[in-house]
């Protein structure tokens, strides 16, 4: 209602309201731990994507990422630097791999969280040492922040690409931003850097990343997690009320959502059935293993793959932009779907 408020005529702006909420409630240590700011936080960055004001949100977000980091020589987060030296994953505003009830505020803090990895050229790096030899994303890691001289990195958990695939997983099927969530992980992992960095087209990326038993888990995890998806919307697309089917979540919300079931969520069933091809063409990706140990001449895929899009996606651009219109009544559920 604030954010609503500020927007009419004389007043200060919707980027004022939310800079003052984030400086509010990120004020106490450990914020990120507190469920009641969390709630709230989710609510600000939800209001931020609706007025398209995400940057200013990040803007604070990401001077805090590099403070927990350590850039700024921030004292009282000692401990938690020597938690993570020790062996732990590094600091983080989502303490997990993800977040299935805050979805608003886990898009907009791994998004943040990407910005470190461009700015310091991370990814770029451990892709280039991933494609030159035949070693460990943790190697590569280690080698790229010897390359890049940088003080701090992520831990391996940390990296964008494995961020998105467990909020993928975790992002409730009726949630507006699933789709958004599902194409930052495959623009991930269906690049094909080779070239930028010189070097023959070799297939994707993404296999590359997943190469230890614990990361073919979370592929494995994956393709199930789409057909779970499909599986929703296509009932929704009959206009049945169907339950949402059980989340994976690591913020611990299991016990709570046994308590407080979540609400039904129905909309036309042609927004449904438009998510069901979108799901499929999704899996069609992920599913191809030609796509990942070879250069593959896109216009000779079948329809099916809408190769137009796939190229788009293997070359890190957007093939879903507007998708939606979010109404406050429906800040939970679709408002309305643009045609891809």
């Amino acid at each position: 209602i604030h954010v609503v408020e500020s927007l009419r005529p004389g007043r200060v702006g919707a980027s004022a309201v939310l800079e003052f909420w984030v400086g509010v409630l990120t004020q106490q240590q450990l914020w990120y731990r507190d469920k009641t700011v969390l709630f709230l936080m989710d609510q600000i960055c939800c209001a931020a994507f609706t007025h398209h004001q995400e940057d200013c949100v990040q803007k604070l977000l990401y001077q805090q990422h590099k403070s927990a980091l350590g850039f700024h020589g921030d004292r009282s987060l000692l401990s938690s630097l020597v938690g993570w030296i020790a062996g732990n994953a590094t600091p983080s505003f989502i303490e997990g791999q993800s977040l299935s009830a805050e979805v608003w505020f886990a898009w907009m803090v791994l998004n943040m969280e990407g910005m470190f990895e461009e700015e310091s050229q991370l990814r770029r790096c451990v892709e280039l040492e991933l494609l030159s030899e035949s070693i460990s994303p943790d190697q590569a890691l280690k080698k790229a922040q010897q390359r890049l001289k940088l003080p701090v990195v992520p831990s391996l958990q940390r990296l964008q690409v494995y961020r998105w695939a467990c909020q993928a997983i975790a992002t409730p099927p009726d949630h507006p931003l699933l789709p958004l969530v599902w194409q930052k992980f495959l623009q991930l992992y269906l690049r094909q850097p080779g070239p930028e960095y010189g070097l023959a087209a070799g297939g994707c990326i993404g296999r590359r990343f997943f190469q230890g038993s614990s990361q073919a888990l979370v592929l494995k995890d994956l393709r199930q997690r789409i057909q779970e998806v499909s599986d929703f919307h296509h009932a929704a697309s009959q206009a049945l009320r169907v339950p949402l089917p059980n989340t994976p979540s690591s913020d611990s919300q299991s016990d709570k959502s046994s308590c407080n079931p979540q609400p039904y969520n129905l909309t036309s069933p042609q927004l449904h059935t438009e998510l069901v091809k979108l799901f499929g063409v999704f899996a069609l990706w992920m599913d191809d293993e030609s796509l990942q140990k070879q250069e593959v001449y896109l216009p000779s895929l079948p329809p099916e793959y809408e190769s137009h899009r796939l190229a788009q996606v293997m070359q890190h651009q957007q093939v879903i932009n507007e998708l939606f219109s979010i109404k406050p009544a429906f800040k939970t559920g679709y408002a309305s779907f643009a045609h891809l």
